[in-house]
């Protein structure tokens, strides 16, 4: 897989060609504010706090990807894999990005506590807002969303 530049995001896997969306147009996507999150590892203990982010729901840089979809049954199939540049991966569903509440909850998040993410920052990250315990599917350094099926 190709490096690509800190604070862009590519969309690779079951689209008709890889594509890329920088910092500064994830920036003119219409976002999504959240505030007070606890971030909570997969036991439910403490292990940290963000007050306030802003991002992008994961449904619309996906509505901007070519999806193939050659079946009507195809998106019962599909997941997604969020990956950062250390090998972190999280994963969901499709149903469940497009088709229940938590959905309108993964943000690729551009801005933390007032402040753009930057490349001092590590670039993007990914958060679940309506997991019981965020920290599992909280990704640093987001570089990759690859829309995959299984079987």
């Amino acid at each position: 897989m190709s490096t690509i530049a800190t604070g862009s995001l590519r969309v690779i896997g079951r689209v008709r060609q890889p594509l890329v969306l920088s910092r500064d147009e994830l920036r003119k996507m219409e976002t999504e504010e959240a505030h007070d999150i606890a971030l909570n590892c997969g036991e439910g203990d403490p292990v940290g706090r963000i007050e306030s982010c802003r991002g992008v729901l994961l449904e619309s840089v996906i509505g901007k990807a070519a999806v193939i979809r050659e079946d009507h049954n195809d998106t019962k199939k599909m997941f997604l894999v969020a990956s950062a540049s250390d090998g972190y991966k999280a994963v969901f569903s499709w149903q469940e990005i497009f088709n229940t509440p938590i959905g309108g909850g993964v943000l690729v998040l551009i801005e933390k506590n007032g402040k753009p993410l930057g490349t001092d920052a590590g670039g993007l990250e990914l958060i679940s807002l309506q997991d019981y315990f965020s920290g599992p599917r909280y990704v640093r350094n987001l570089q990759t969303i690859e829309v995959l099926m299984a079987g």
